[in-house]
Protein backbone atom coordinates (compact mmCIF):
# COMPACT_ATOMS: atom_id res chain seq x y z
CA UNK A 1 0.00 0.00 0.00
CA UNK A 2 2.97 2.27 0.72
CA UNK A 3 4.88 1.50 -2.40
CA UNK A 4 1.47 2.70 -4.25
CA UNK A 5 1.03 5.55 -2.64
CA UNK A 6 4.60 6.66 -3.40
CA UNK A 7 4.23 5.44 -6.74
CA UNK A 8 0.85 7.62 -7.24
CA UNK A 9 2.36 10.71 -5.15
CA UNK A 10 5.15 10.76 -8.44
CA UNK A 11 2.15 11.38 -11.16
CA UNK A 12 1.80 15.40 -11.45
CA UNK A 13 -1.52 17.07 -10.58
CA UNK A 14 -3.36 16.60 -13.64
CA UNK A 15 -1.98 13.14 -14.03
CA UNK A 16 -3.72 12.20 -10.60
CA UNK A 17 -6.94 13.78 -11.38
CA UNK A 18 -7.33 11.61 -14.45
CA UNK A 19 -6.74 8.78 -12.82
CA UNK A 20 -9.08 9.57 -9.93
CA UNK A 21 -11.92 10.26 -13.04
CA UNK A 22 -11.24 7.08 -14.47
CA UNK A 23 -11.68 5.18 -11.49
CA UNK A 24 -14.84 6.74 -10.51
CA UNK A 25 -16.32 5.97 -13.34
CA UNK A 26 -15.09 2.22 -13.39
CA UNK A 27 -16.74 2.64 -10.22
CA UNK A 28 -20.11 3.88 -11.44
CA UNK A 29 -20.56 1.54 -14.57
CA UNK A 30 -20.33 -1.35 -11.59
CA UNK A 31 -22.81 0.15 -9.69
CA UNK A 32 -25.02 0.42 -12.74
CA UNK A 33 -24.27 -3.51 -13.72
CA UNK A 34 -25.35 -4.46 -10.00
CA UNK A 35 -28.91 -2.30 -9.76
CA UNK A 36 -29.92 -2.43 -13.26
CA UNK A 37 -31.42 -6.14 -13.14
CA UNK A 38 -33.56 -4.40 -10.09
CA UNK A 39 -34.83 -1.50 -12.65
CA UNK A 40 -35.74 -3.16 -15.23
CA UNK A 41 -38.78 -6.37 -15.92
CA UNK A 42 -39.42 -8.35 -18.09
CA UNK A 43 -42.09 -6.65 -20.36
CA UNK A 44 -45.46 -9.86 -21.25
CA UNK A 45 -45.62 -9.44 -24.87
CA UNK A 46 -49.14 -11.11 -25.43
CA UNK A 47 -48.05 -12.51 -28.71
CA UNK A 48 -50.46 -15.04 -30.45
CA UNK A 49 -48.87 -18.94 -30.41
CA UNK A 50 -50.44 -19.51 -34.26
CA UNK A 51 -48.31 -15.93 -35.72
CA UNK A 52 -45.01 -17.42 -33.69
CA UNK A 53 -45.75 -20.84 -35.09
CA UNK A 54 -46.30 -19.30 -38.42
CA UNK A 55 -43.07 -17.40 -38.46
CA UNK A 56 -40.90 -20.10 -36.97
CA UNK A 57 -41.89 -22.84 -39.72
CA UNK A 58 -41.21 -20.12 -42.02
CA UNK A 59 -37.86 -19.04 -40.93
CA UNK A 60 -36.33 -22.75 -40.52
CA UNK A 61 -37.74 -23.47 -44.21
CA UNK A 62 -35.92 -20.50 -45.72
CA UNK A 63 -33.02 -21.36 -43.91
CA UNK A 64 -32.84 -25.01 -45.36
CA UNK A 65 -33.13 -23.97 -48.25
CA UNK A 66 -30.33 -21.41 -47.87
CA UNK A 67 -31.81 -18.41 -48.67
CA UNK A 68 -30.37 -16.94 -44.88
CA UNK A 69 -31.85 -14.41 -42.74
CA UNK A 70 -32.89 -11.71 -45.23
CA UNK A 71 -36.36 -13.27 -45.26
CA UNK A 72 -37.28 -13.64 -41.77
CA UNK A 73 -38.52 -9.59 -41.73
CA UNK A 74 -41.63 -11.18 -44.29
CA UNK A 75 -41.85 -13.97 -42.30
CA UNK A 76 -45.24 -12.45 -40.36
CA UNK A 77 -47.03 -11.49 -43.71
CA UNK A 78 -48.96 -14.65 -45.39
CA UNK A 79 -48.60 -14.21 -49.13
CA UNK A 80 -51.56 -14.31 -51.00
CA UNK A 81 -50.88 -15.01 -54.60
CA UNK A 82 -53.53 -13.29 -56.78
CA UNK A 83 -53.73 -11.31 -59.96
CA UNK A 84 -52.26 -8.16 -60.57
CA UNK A 85 -51.13 -5.39 -62.75
CA UNK A 86 -47.71 -3.67 -61.72
CA UNK A 87 -48.52 -0.90 -63.60
CA UNK A 88 -51.48 0.21 -60.43
CA UNK A 89 -51.22 -2.27 -57.94
CA UNK A 90 -50.18 -0.15 -54.57
CA UNK A 91 -47.76 -1.07 -51.53
CA UNK A 92 -50.32 -3.04 -49.62
CA UNK A 93 -51.10 -5.49 -52.51
CA UNK A 94 -47.27 -5.91 -53.10
CA UNK A 95 -46.67 -6.83 -49.55
CA UNK A 96 -49.75 -9.02 -49.70
CA UNK A 97 -47.84 -11.14 -52.49
CA UNK A 98 -44.83 -11.46 -50.26
CA UNK A 99 -42.42 -8.74 -51.76
CA UNK A 100 -40.07 -7.42 -49.27
CA UNK A 101 -40.17 -3.59 -48.26
CA UNK A 102 -37.02 -2.64 -50.04
CA UNK A 103 -38.42 -4.49 -53.31
CA UNK A 104 -41.69 -2.55 -52.79
CA UNK A 105 -39.85 0.59 -52.08
CA UNK A 106 -37.74 0.33 -55.21
CA UNK A 107 -40.15 -0.61 -57.31
CA UNK A 108 -42.81 2.02 -56.68
CA UNK A 109 -39.95 4.56 -57.15
CA UNK A 110 -39.56 3.67 -60.33
CA UNK A 111 -42.79 4.26 -61.20
CA UNK A 112 -43.20 7.26 -59.90
CA UNK A 113 -39.91 8.21 -62.06
CA UNK A 114 -42.20 7.42 -65.42
CA UNK A 115 -41.86 3.68 -65.48
CA UNK A 116 -44.16 1.43 -67.85
CA UNK A 117 -44.41 -1.94 -67.58
CA UNK A 118 -45.51 -3.66 -70.78
CA UNK A 119 -45.55 -7.24 -70.60
CA UNK A 120 -44.46 -9.16 -67.10
CA UNK A 121 -40.72 -9.54 -68.08
CA UNK A 122 -40.28 -6.06 -67.67
CA UNK A 123 -40.40 -6.55 -64.38
CA UNK A 124 -37.46 -8.89 -64.39
CA UNK A 125 -34.46 -5.80 -64.15
CA UNK A 126 -36.02 -4.24 -61.21
CA UNK A 127 -33.27 -4.11 -58.86
CA UNK A 128 -34.01 -5.63 -55.55
CA UNK A 129 -36.37 -8.62 -57.00
CA UNK A 130 -34.82 -12.19 -57.19
CA UNK A 131 -35.41 -14.56 -60.08
CA UNK A 132 -36.91 -16.76 -57.51
CA UNK A 133 -39.57 -14.25 -56.54
CA UNK A 134 -40.25 -13.24 -60.33
CA UNK A 135 -40.47 -16.76 -61.22
CA UNK A 136 -43.46 -16.92 -58.32
CA UNK A 137 -45.07 -14.01 -59.10
CA UNK A 138 -45.15 -14.19 -63.16
CA UNK A 139 -48.14 -16.48 -63.59
CA UNK A 140 -50.20 -14.13 -61.87
CA UNK A 141 -48.77 -10.86 -63.42
CA UNK A 142 -51.84 -9.62 -65.93
CA UNK A 143 -51.21 -6.13 -68.04
CA UNK A 144 -53.62 -4.35 -69.46
CA UNK A 145 -53.05 -3.78 -73.10
CA UNK A 146 -52.93 -0.19 -74.34
CA UNK A 147 -55.88 -0.29 -75.94
CA UNK A 148 -57.38 -1.90 -72.60
CA UNK A 149 -55.79 1.48 -70.92
CA UNK A 150 -57.19 3.87 -73.11
CA UNK A 151 -60.71 2.79 -72.57
CA UNK A 152 -60.60 2.69 -68.93
CA UNK A 153 -59.20 5.90 -69.15
CA UNK A 154 -60.76 7.89 -71.29
CA UNK A 155 -63.41 5.90 -72.61
CA UNK A 156 -63.77 5.39 -76.22
CA UNK A 157 -61.30 7.37 -78.42
CA UNK A 158 -59.77 8.23 -82.09
CA UNK A 159 -56.75 6.52 -82.72
CA UNK A 160 -53.69 8.38 -82.80
CA UNK A 161 -52.90 10.86 -85.45
CA UNK A 162 -49.89 10.17 -87.44
CA UNK A 163 -47.82 12.58 -86.29
CA UNK A 164 -48.23 14.93 -82.60
CA UNK A 165 -47.06 18.15 -82.22
CA UNK A 166 -44.94 17.86 -78.93
CA UNK A 167 -45.72 21.59 -78.34
CA UNK A 168 -49.58 21.61 -78.26
CA UNK A 169 -50.87 18.48 -77.14
CA UNK A 170 -51.88 17.64 -74.10
CA UNK A 171 -50.87 14.96 -71.39
CA UNK A 172 -53.88 12.47 -72.29
CA UNK A 173 -52.72 12.22 -75.37
CA UNK A 174 -49.12 12.06 -74.25
CA UNK A 175 -49.96 9.01 -72.14
CA UNK A 176 -51.14 7.54 -74.89
CA UNK A 177 -47.88 6.96 -76.46
CA UNK A 178 -45.55 4.03 -75.84
CA UNK A 179 -43.13 4.76 -72.53
CA UNK A 180 -45.07 7.89 -71.84
CA UNK A 181 -47.24 7.31 -68.11
CA UNK A 182 -49.30 9.58 -66.37
CA UNK A 183 -46.56 11.36 -64.45
CA UNK A 184 -43.99 12.03 -66.92
CA UNK A 185 -47.12 13.22 -69.36
CA UNK A 186 -47.30 16.05 -67.09
CA UNK A 187 -43.35 16.42 -66.21
CA UNK A 188 -43.30 17.02 -70.08
CA UNK A 189 -46.28 19.67 -69.84
CA UNK A 190 -44.67 21.19 -66.75
CA UNK A 191 -41.13 21.45 -68.69
CA UNK A 192 -42.49 22.60 -72.19
CA UNK A 193 -44.32 25.11 -70.43
CA UNK A 194 -41.31 26.48 -68.15
CA UNK A 195 -39.38 26.74 -71.49
CA UNK A 196 -41.90 28.38 -73.42
CA UNK A 197 -41.69 25.01 -75.79
CA UNK A 198 -39.83 22.51 -77.27
CA UNK A 199 -37.16 22.92 -79.57
CA UNK A 200 -35.59 19.53 -80.02
CA UNK A 201 -36.48 16.41 -79.02
CA UNK A 202 -32.91 16.00 -77.21
CA UNK A 203 -34.94 18.34 -74.49
CA UNK A 204 -36.83 15.60 -73.60
CA UNK A 205 -34.18 13.74 -72.17
CA UNK A 206 -34.55 17.00 -69.32
CA UNK A 207 -37.28 15.41 -68.21
CA UNK A 208 -36.63 11.58 -68.46
CA UNK A 209 -33.74 9.67 -69.46
CA UNK A 210 -35.62 7.68 -72.03
CA UNK A 211 -33.72 4.66 -73.63
CA UNK A 212 -32.57 5.52 -77.03
CA UNK A 213 -34.98 3.08 -78.60
CA UNK A 214 -38.08 4.77 -76.72
CA UNK A 215 -36.59 8.53 -77.76
CA UNK A 216 -36.28 7.22 -81.64
CA UNK A 217 -40.16 6.17 -81.64
CA UNK A 218 -40.54 9.43 -79.54
CA UNK A 219 -38.50 11.61 -82.66
CA UNK A 220 -40.71 9.96 -85.14
CA UNK A 221 -44.27 10.71 -83.38
CA UNK A 222 -43.57 13.93 -82.24
CA UNK A 223 -43.09 17.00 -84.40
CA UNK A 224 -41.77 20.29 -83.11
CA UNK A 225 -43.72 23.38 -84.63
CA UNK A 226 -41.34 26.25 -84.04
CA UNK A 227 -44.04 28.43 -84.41
CA UNK A 228 -45.91 27.16 -81.24
CA UNK A 229 -42.36 28.87 -79.11
CA UNK A 230 -43.25 31.05 -76.60
CA UNK A 231 -40.60 33.38 -77.19
CA UNK A 232 -39.05 36.44 -74.73
CA UNK A 233 -38.46 39.99 -76.12
CA UNK A 234 -35.15 40.55 -75.68
CA UNK A 235 -35.32 44.17 -75.73
CA UNK A 236 -38.45 44.65 -72.97
CA UNK A 237 -38.06 41.22 -70.93
CA UNK A 238 -37.91 42.19 -67.00
CA UNK A 239 -35.87 40.56 -64.48
CA UNK A 240 -38.35 37.93 -63.66
CA UNK A 241 -39.44 37.11 -66.79
CA UNK A 242 -35.65 36.59 -67.90
CA UNK A 243 -34.67 34.59 -64.75
CA UNK A 244 -37.73 32.15 -64.70
CA UNK A 245 -36.97 30.23 -67.97
CA UNK A 246 -34.95 27.22 -67.43
CA UNK A 247 -31.73 28.14 -68.99
CA UNK A 248 -30.66 31.59 -67.92
CA UNK A 249 -31.76 31.56 -64.24
CA UNK A 250 -31.30 34.92 -61.98
CA UNK A 251 -27.67 35.63 -62.69
CA UNK A 252 -27.70 35.74 -66.33
CA UNK A 253 -31.05 36.92 -66.66
CA UNK A 254 -28.68 39.94 -64.67
CA UNK A 255 -26.43 39.94 -67.47
CA UNK A 256 -28.62 40.62 -70.02
CA UNK A 257 -30.25 43.59 -69.05
CA UNK A 258 -26.59 45.19 -67.47
CA UNK A 259 -25.78 44.95 -71.26
CA UNK A 260 -28.72 45.85 -72.25
CA UNK A 261 -28.62 49.35 -70.38
CA UNK A 262 -25.51 49.44 -71.71
CA UNK A 263 -26.05 48.79 -75.50
CA UNK A 264 -29.33 50.81 -75.16
CA UNK A 265 -31.13 48.51 -76.89
CA UNK A 266 -30.02 45.01 -78.68
CA UNK A 267 -29.48 45.12 -82.38
CA UNK A 268 -29.39 41.65 -83.14
CA UNK A 269 -29.52 38.11 -80.85
CA UNK A 270 -25.67 37.51 -81.62
CA UNK A 271 -25.09 40.60 -79.19
CA UNK A 272 -25.74 38.11 -76.41
CA UNK A 273 -22.77 36.45 -76.68
CA UNK A 274 -21.34 39.45 -74.80
CA UNK A 275 -23.27 38.83 -71.67
CA UNK A 276 -21.46 38.29 -68.78
CA UNK A 277 -21.31 34.44 -67.86
CA UNK A 278 -22.54 33.43 -71.14
CA UNK A 279 -21.30 30.50 -72.85
CA UNK A 280 -21.04 28.66 -76.21
CA UNK A 281 -23.46 26.21 -75.08
CA UNK A 282 -25.95 28.56 -73.00
CA UNK A 283 -25.87 30.88 -75.96
CA UNK A 284 -26.85 27.61 -78.12
CA UNK A 285 -29.42 26.66 -75.53
CA UNK A 286 -31.03 30.22 -75.18
CA UNK A 287 -30.75 32.24 -78.32
CA UNK A 288 -34.12 30.41 -80.20
CA UNK A 289 -36.30 31.34 -77.21
CA UNK A 290 -35.16 35.24 -77.96
CA UNK A 291 -37.17 37.82 -80.11
CA UNK A 292 -35.87 41.09 -80.63
CA UNK A 293 -39.27 42.75 -80.41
Amino acid sequence: MIRWWKAYSRFSSIESKGIITLLSLIAILIVILIVMPYWLSERDFNVDPELIAAFEKYKQEHLASGNGNEYIEEAAAERTLFAFDPNNLDSTGFIRLGLRSKTVHMLLNWRRKGKKFYKKEDLKPLYTLREDEYNRLAPYISIASMEQERASLFGKSEPLPEVIDLNSTDSATLVRLRGIGPILAHKIIDRRSALGGFIRHEQLLEVYRFADTTLDMLRKKLAINPRSIKKLKLNTADLSELAAHPYIGKQLAEGIIMLREGLKRYDNIEQLRQVPLMNAEKYRKIAPYFVLE
